[in-house]
Order: structure tokens, then C-alpha cells, then sequence
């Protein structure tokens, strides 16, 4: 359990510094994978804090609001970072240094932990995998391990892959192998995501190709596997990721996630590339110009305004989980936020050579359920809610301007800190 009174402490005499680092973290856990919110747009201003005091009591139940607009400082959590952070109603699952951790919200506590037998990483690209089998729900991390070797006998290393029972916090079952050797001075193992029953586990490393493996979360088993294919994004039945061909060319191409068969091929990508849900039936594939929106059942491009444009960067986009997503760009006339509905139908755009409404510049943090989180570029830190459907400003005053949200909280990293902010109306 974490020391609550010492976090309580923090309080708003040190608001104030803490929110001065706001401005540099933008919407963005800064990752090279994907992640909550890697690549989002940062800002240079010098913000100055809101007033906000955390509540005295840290257990008072959480009241949920759809959507939130409103917020007051709660708690924090000790993941690394934001991308390491999977919400699940008034429960956080997170991933630290060769444990998985299930936070309850409202009291600020864990309540439970999985660690990990001899696995260690330095490197944590994703967030736990949340699904249900058999009427269970479980949260599902994977480790990379290394093992002394004996005597004459050489290292050996594998992947560790546990599940945490989601209800009671408690350990539910766990299986490891070991992988063919090789010279990798780095090895990085993720849950990509689960659908159905299979958690998609990936491993990969300096000099070994990238395996995604499909894990049955009742018998634990592993049920297929992709060599030369990195699992990014798990859509439904579909896994997403890149394929790696003949002389190293790189692909886009998904496979079944129940069944590991190959689905498609697509377009050609880079190393790294980032591959994120748009909407419940596309995905946004994310290169250092918003490369484009391509359908989830084909891997072919939509076509989507904005996406490819010359002098116009689509650096973040975030899927509201109702109906709209919401994007950031850097255009020659500065930050533009903007949105599409499912058809890809741009709905509105604020900032950018587009707005001759004379608003002031913001930046996107979040969106969820029609509400969109954002703040001022310049200046003291200034959070707004913007109306999802017309990008007008809806609530002027919401305390913070989350980057991570569910109906029940707010999640901002700060000052090297993952900052609870309760939703309050």
C-alpha cells in the first residue's frame, strides 16, 4: 500500500511547480511505441497553476459523469508512464519494473500485485491487456527474462506471461518459454491487446525478429504464432501490426486473432510507425506526417482529409469511444484540433489557416463521449472542455485537462508523476 499521507502532502503548495511542467508534457508519454497518447503535440508555454485542493478524504466512492467536465485533484499512480496505464472502470491496472499492479481509484490503494518470477525490463511499450473469458475478467501482462545458465550451461532467455484475476487483484495463472537464443542486448515483450478469449503477446529484440503469440487465457496455452509480425493494435477479431518480408521490407498486415490466420497485406511502413484505433472499424497509422486512416477489414487507405496532406501534420488522434475522434495537427499557421465522425466526415477544425474566428491556439489532451480535453498553447495553463460534436467551448473552468479519461477520473503525467484527477460534474 502507498502512503497516502504522503500524498496528500503534495497539495497546492506544490501545485504550482508541478503544473509549470505541464506545458512540456502536452498530450504525450513520449514513447517510441504505442502507447495512451505517444506523439501528441507539446507546448512552450509557462503555465501557472489552477486552483485545485485535494479532497481530505481519499475514499469518498467516485461518482461517475458522462462525460466528465469537471475535475479535482485525487491521487496519483506509480506507473513509469501514461502509456503503462490501462483504466477499467474505478480500477487502474498499470505496469511497473517486473510487476503488474491493479489500483483502486477512489481509495488510492493497490489492491494487488503480480510480480514477476526472474523477468526484469527496463522497457514497458504498453499498457496491461483487460479481457473477459468464461465470465472471469483478467488483466494480462507479459515480461522478457534472462536465466544465469549453470556451470558450462549459457544464459538462457523467454517470455513470462501472467494474469491477474481483475476482481480480487490476486494472481490467476502465469506461463513462461523460453526463446532460441541470440546476442540481443535488449528484449522487449508486450500484451498488444486481447480479443476474446486470447491475450496477443510480442516479443522482439536488437537482433531478433519480432514473434506474436496467441494466448488462451483459460488453459494458458499458447494457440499460434506469427514469426516476422509485431501485434500493434488488437481491433476486434483483428490484430494489426507490421510484417516484416523478403530484404527486411516492412508491411502493414493483419492476421485472426482467435486463430493467428493472415488476413491482409497493406501498405509499406517504417520501423517506426505506430499503428492506433480511429474507429471501431479503421485505424490510424501514425508516421512523422499522419501517414493515413485505413480500413481494419482491408488495410486499404480511406482517404480521409487531412491524412498525407503536404504542410499539414497529423501528429495525434484520439477515438472518443462513442462516435467522434478527435486529432491534432501542426500546420503552417500553427496547432489545429479537429474532428471526424465514423465516416470519416471531417465535422470542424479550430486553429489552422482553416479558422478565421480568432480563437486562441490550444493543444489536445484527451476525448471521451463527446467532450474534448484541451488547453491554451501560450500563457498561464489553461484547461477547456470543447463540444465534441461543434468544437465550441462547453465548459470554460474544468480544473485540468486530462490525458487519459473514463466517466470516473482523469489521469495527467506531471512532474515525472501520473496525477488522479476525480471527475466532479
Amino acid at each position: 500500500m502507498r502512503d497516502n499521507a504522503r500524498l496528500r502532502a503534495i497539495g497546492a503548495t506544490s501545485a504550482v511547480a508541478l503544473f509549470a511542467l505541464l506545458a512540456g508534457c502536452g498530450g504525450s508519454s513520449g514513447s517510441g511505441e504505442p502507447s495512451a497518447r505517444d506523439g501528441s503535440p507539446t507546448s512552450s508555454s509557462t503555465p501557472v497553476t489552477p486552483s485545485l485542493t485535494p479532497k481530505e478524504s481519499e475514499t469518498a466512492p467516485l461518482t461517475a459523469y458522462d462525460p466528465p467536465t469537471r475535475f479535482e485533484e485525487h491521487g496519483s499512480i506509480r506507473a513509469p508512464e501514461l502509456r503503462n496505464v490501462a483504466l477499467d472502470g474505478q480500477k487502474a491496472y498499470y505496469l511497473a519494473a517486473g510487476e503488474l499492479v491493479a489500483q483502486d481509484l477512489a481509495s488510492n490503494e493497490d489492491i494487488g500485485a503480480v510480480k514477476a518470477g526472474t523477468s526484469s525490463s527496463d522497457d514497458l511499450p504498453y499498457a496491461p491487456g483487460l479481457g473477459t473469458a468464461e465470465g472471469k475478467r483478467y488483466a494480462v501482462a507479459a515480461f522478457p527474462f534472462r536465466t544465469k545458465g549453470v556451470g558450462s550451461a549459457g544464459d538462457t532467455v523467454g517470455v513470462e506471461v501472467v494474469a491477474m484475476d481483475a476482481e480480487s487483484g490476486q494472481e490467476a495463472w502465469r506461463t513462461k518459454w523460453d526463446l532460441p537464443k541470440s546476442y540481443d542486448t535488449y528484449l522487449v515483450t508486450y500484451v498488444a491487446g486481447v480479443t476474446g478469449r486470447t491475450a496477443v503477446v510480442v516479443s522482439h529484440g536488437e537482433k531478433r525478429y519480432p514473434v506474436t503469440y496467441g494466448i488462451d487465457l483459460v488453459t494458458h496455452k499458447v494457440t499460434w504464432r506469427e514469426t516476422a509480425f509485431k501485434a500493434q493494435l488488437v481491433q476486434g477479431t483483428r490484430v494489426i501490426g507490421q510484417r516484416r518480408g523478403a530484404e527486411d521490407a516492412l508491411k502493414l498486415a493483419a492476421v485472426d486473432g482467435g486463430s493467428g490466420r493472415d488476413l491482409w497485406t497493406g501498405m509499406e511502413v517504417g520501423e517506426d510507425w505506430t499503428v492506433r484505433t480511429f474507429a471501431p472499424d479503421s485505424a490510424w497509422v501514425g508516421d512523422p506526417e499522419g501517414r493515413a486512416v485505413i480500413d481494419s477489414a482491408t488495410g486499404k487507405d480511406r482517404g480521409y482529409e487531412g491524412f498525407g496532406e503536404r504542410l499539414h501534420t497529423i501528429q495525434d488522434c484520439v477515438y472518443d469511444q462513442l462516435k467522434s475522434t478527435i486529432c491534432f495537427s501542426s500546420t503552417v499557421e500553427g496547432g489545429e484540433i479537429s474532428a471526424y465522425d465514423r465516416t470519416g466526415k471531417r465535422l470542424w477544425r479550430v486553429g489552422g489557416p482553416s479558422d478565421s474566428s480568432d480563437r486562441k491556439e490550444m493543444r489536445l489532451g484527451s476525448a471521451f463521449h463527446g467532450a474534448v480535453y484541451a488547453y491554451l498553447s501560450d500563457g498561464p495553463y489553461v484547461p477547456i472542455v470543447l463540444d465534441g460534436a461543434t468544437g465550441a467551448d462547453k465548459v470554460t473552468d474544468p480544473g485540468v485537462a486530462p490525458q487519459l479519461t473514463n466517466a470516473y477520473v482523469g489521469l495527467v503525467a506531471v512532474g515525472g508523476k501520473i496525477k488522479v484527477y476525480r471527475a466532479t460534474g
